[in-house]
């Protein structure tokens, strides 16, 4: 009796052990490779991202005509599909002789399952003249803002492709 148990726990140690081993060895195979398949999304600079997310928000356009264009987006900035808690604003209008826009991300907290409340507020404001951009003020640092951007400009474009979609039906 003893015999078969402890030869029972043998081979469940040995079938976890080999588990462990493929899931160790694909992470590292893919954190060899990782450099090579990053996008290109790490070798821009924020100024190129604005200026990327200004065209897409432009491109969205304005409801009315009412001389500034204004969107919002739900992202999911943390990696939890399962609630989309940052609010995300841009606001985009006409500066003298150039565009202004801000880019206004707003943290939730969430207290149950239907309850959200505003957390913190950071924003990007920056002047756009052709292709020239020009960040006046900015409440993240220069490590967060990249990666940040990046998936706002991810979440804009996958909002425009949805609402293109809606198009097509009509």
């Amino acid at each position: 009796m003893y015999g078969r148990v402890s030869l029972r726990d043998l081979l469940k140690r040995i079938v976890i052990c080999a588990a462990a081993a493929c899931v160790l060895n694909s992470s590292a195979i893919s954190s060899i490779y990782e450099p090579l398949t990053k996008k290109s999304k790490d070798k821009e600079n924020p100024n190129e991202i604005l200026k990327k997310i200004h065209k897409e928000v432009k491109d969205l356009g304005s409801e009315d005509k009412k001389g500034f264009i204004n969107k919002e987006f739900h992202v999911d900035l943390d990696g939890d599909k399962t609630n989309r808690e940052e609010h995300i604003f841009v606001l985009i209008y006409d500066a003298l002789d150039k565009e202004k826009m801000i880019v206004q991300v707003t943290y939730f907290e969430i207290k149950n399952r239907t309850i959200k409340q505003a957390k913190e507020t950071k924003e990007v404001t920056c002047f756009i003249k052709g292709d020239k951009v020009e960040i006046e003020k900015s409440d993240y640092n220069k490590n967060e803002i990249k990666p940040l951007l990046a998936d706002i400009l991810k979440e804009i474009r996958y909002t425009k492709k949805l609402l293109k979609l809606i198009d097509k039906k009509d």
